[in-house]
């Protein structure tokens, strides 16, 4: 399994956008200059934070997004289902009954299907225990973030 590009740069973006000023927004195009990726691309991500409840968009020339809730409420988790959907994982394609051949329908318990069912859980598991208030704060206190305030400020809608 490989999590998309898109998964870090929603992490990111919400770093970002968790550094605003209160009732702050900034712009989708000033994001993706930032962080050195395609507007377009950002866009969808953008998008999917929106339907996934963890970003508010705001039209018109002061238009924007912003944090839809804090931080702290936003786990890494939170981000996997938004960027890569809430379908499962790992899902089986029931192979046991064409791997086992004529004695296939005897096929009962996949002990593939039931190891990847297992990972998943734990991964589950780890993702929903990062939340990216932890990150923020391990990232400001590793990092000077004066450059990306200064440009937060500039950038502002």
């Amino acid at each position: 399994m490989k999590l998309s590009s898109g998964w870090e740069q929603a992490v990111y973006v919400l770093l970002i956008l968790g550094r605003l000023p209160e009732q702050s927004v900034i712009k989708s195009n000033s994001l993706a200059e930032r962080l050195s990726v395609s507007p377009s691309y950002l866009s969808k991500i953008m998008k999917s934070l929106v339907n996934e409840g963890l970003v508010k968009s705001s039209l018109g020339k002061k238009g924007g997004f912003t944090l839809a809730k804090p931080l702290s409420d936003i786990s890494f988790y939170d981000v996997f289902l938004a960027i890569e959907g809430r379908g499962k994982i790992f899902a089986s394609q029931q192979l046991l009954i064409n791997f086992l051949g004529t004695e296939g329908n005897k096929a009962k318990k996949c002990s593939v299907t039931e190891a990847l069912d297992n990972i998943e859980s734990t991964l589950v598991t780890t993702l929903s225990a990062v939340h990216l208030d932890k990150v923020a704060q391990q990232t400001s206190e590793n990092y000077s973030l004066k450059d990306l305030d200064h440009w937060i400020q500039e950038h502002l809608s």
